[in-house]
């Protein structure tokens, strides 16, 4: 069948947590410059259902990584987002934001900023 062996190489691309297409996108750039797979759906304090999560990051290291899509504009979703962010901070964590310009970019900016933060930990 036209297309099995891409649909299978792809099927071992797909994780469990990621919520859109941009943040696989995201996690790909980051595997593919390298880096290792970020664990999906971090949360500050892992068994807390009530824990704020980052899309994705390094939990030894304490590094958060949030793609905002274009839900991330609304009044209420960024009240949220900056709960979410400032218990990252205050907790001590990296904590990185990309959107749809970084997308755009190829995730270079995303990649090495998060590189140097690894580097750093």
């Amino acid at each position: 069948m036209k297309g099995i062996v891409k649909a299978r190489e792809a099927m071992l691309l797909l994780r469990a947590g990621a919520d859109s297409a941009p943040e696989t996108f995201l996690r790909l750039a980051l595997t593919e410059a390298g880096l290792p797979e970020p664990e999906l759906q971090v949360k500050i304090v892992p068994d807390d259902a009530y824990s704020p999560a980052a899309d994705m990051g390094y939990r030894r290291e304490r590094i958060a990584i949030q793609y905002d899509g274009g839900h991330h504009l609304t009044r209420e979703q960024q009240s949220r987002d900056n709960r979410r962010d400032e218990a990252f901070n205050s907790a001590g964590w990296r904590y990185f934001k990309f959107n749809a310009d970084d997308l755009a970019q190829d995730f270079r900016r995303a990649t090495n900023q998060v590189r140097l933060a690894l580097l750093a930990a």
